[in-house]
């Protein structure tokens, strides 16, 4: 795999105030070579959920730009993720984020901007994207591919050979099996078994996952 991402000083910015940026601290916090200089969101945050944690929110999305340090996008749905890798200061590279438990494989890369939250695993020869998310206790088996802004949420599971595409969600506790296909934009369902290829924004869920209307 690639080495993370760090400039600016190890300086960072989180984008986004809500659970899931509780999460990507975490992984920032065990990691322990990052200055974190605050929060972004366009959104009031709650304090408690960052009590105790030296951060607080420094402004807007908008105002990134007034601080030098990298991103992180730190946001769960794919959609939102998209919207916001837009209004990122033109040239200001993302940083990268893996939590040190992460079991990372040799021989792959990974994007800017990709999050691997804690006890992941990522297997050798693994593509990933910009601004992916690997959530905890999920996994990506060998020689896939998972393109940009994808998220692979908590306990969920791609087997190795598959072709994931970019803005796809993967939900909790979903299995995507070996060499399959989920095509650009597409949802899988929490808990949904993948036995078949997805089309292209298509919404599946079930044992075996079937289409279901959107």
């Amino acid at each position: 795999m690639s080495e993370r991402r760090r400039g600016d000083a190890n300086r960072l910015v989180i984008v986004g105030g809500g659970g899931h940026a509780s999460d990507v601290l975490h992984a920032v916090a065990a990691d322990g070579g990052w200055n974190v200089v605050g929060i972004v969101s366009d959104d009031p945050i709650d304090p408690s959920r960052f009590e105790g944690r030296g951060v607080a929110r420094i402004g807007s999305v908008d105002e990134l730009r007034r601080f030098s340090a990298s991103p992180i996008l730190a946001v769960g749905w794919p959609q939102a993720r998209t919207a916001l890798a837009a209004r990122l200061p033109s040239g200001r590279r993302a940083a990268i984020v893996v939590h040190p438990s992460v079991d990372l494989g040799p021989l792959g890369a990974v994007g800017e901007g990709t999050v691997v939250l804690d006890r992941a695993h990522v297997s050798a020869s693994v593509r990933l994207g910009r601004h992916v998310l690997v959530s905890y206790l999920s996994s990506v088996g060998h020689d896939s591919v998972v393109g940009d802004f994808t998220s692979v949420m908590p306990g969920a599971h791609v087997a190795g050979g598959c072709t994931i595409g970019s803005g796809v969600l993967i939900g909790a506790g979903a299995v995507v099996l070996e060499g399959r296909t989920v095509g650009d934009g597409a949802t899988v369902a929490a808990g949904a078994v993948v036995t078949r290829d997805v089309e292209p924004e298509a919404v599946v869920g079930g044992v075996p996952a079937r289409r279901l209307p959107r």
